[in-house]
């Protein structure tokens, strides 16, 4: 196991995926320098003390976003680093689909081109189960195109996981969710969800053991399966991480 710390920025930290992807990071036996890109001040619930006494973790509070992008004088990324995004929205909370493009495509785009100018060489980027540039739904066609756009930036390696419903506790409500979640996790009970759905936990896990392992592969797509995969991955390698 590597004694350097993997240089690792992280947006969307406050999500569903992203919190638990910033948990998995910190739990892990492998040692990283994070830094998080948030709107707001990081809770205790989601940033345990790190396992590995060489990780390190630093908080940069952007109120607005979109501004981050335009700085050229900060850097966002470390070269060679890991560059992963959680981020994401809903139309009903962004105000409408016009406004869920900026921050689901437009935002999410900008601030990958920043952190592969600033260096980053691996992008992790989390998407959706149907994504397509080409798709007659507004969502998938935003989430496709943002992969597209990703994976012409130049990076070294890139990483989408295109999870299917997402099941987990988010720090924020949103009005429905439990109607969605529920039939899929009876489904998961008697093993009749392959690849509809997966837990955000399992997409922190494989998020984590990703970032410390990168494959190969200069594109690799991940489904629930190959998701579940790496999380399993992960605990066996950490399994104080209790995720």
């Amino acid at each position: 196991m590597s004694s350097t710390p993997t240089p690792v920025t992280l947006v969307g930290a406050t999500g569903l995926t992203g919190s638990a992807s910033l948990r998995s990071i910190l739990l892990s036996s492998h040692p990283f320098n994070l830094t998080v890109l948030t709107r707001r001040p990081l809770s205790d619930s989601i940033t345990p003390t790190p396992s590995n006494q060489s990780t390190t973790l630093s908080t940069k509070i952007h109120e607005d976003l979109s501004s981050v992008p335009k700085d050229v004088a900060s850097k966002i990324a470390e070269k060679g680093g890991v560059y992963i995004s959680a981020l994401g929205t809903t139309r009903a909370k962004a105000g409408g689909t016009a406004e869920q493009e900026k921050i689901d495509l437009v935002l999410n785009r900008d601030l990958a081109k920043k952190a592969k100018d600033d260096g980053a060489e691996t992008m992790i980027l989390v998407s959706t189960g149907g994504a397509n540039h080409t798709s007659s739904f507004f969502y998938m066609r935003i989430k496709g195109q943002l992969e597209e756009d990703v994976k012409a930036m130049g990076f070294k390696n890139v990483i989408i996981l295109r999870p299917g419903a997402l099941l987990g506790e988010r720090t924020e409500s949103r009005s429905g969710e439990w109607f969605v979640q529920t039939p899929f996790r009876l489904l998961r009970k008697v093993g009749l969800s392959f690849n509809l759905s997966t837990q955000a936990e399992d997409v922190g896990a494989c998020i984590a053991e990703l970032a410390a392992n990168i494959p190969e592969e200069k594109v690799l797509t991940l489904y629930d399966d190959k998701i579940s995969y790496y999380a399993k991955k992960y605990r066996e390698s950490n399994p104080s991480s209790s995720t």
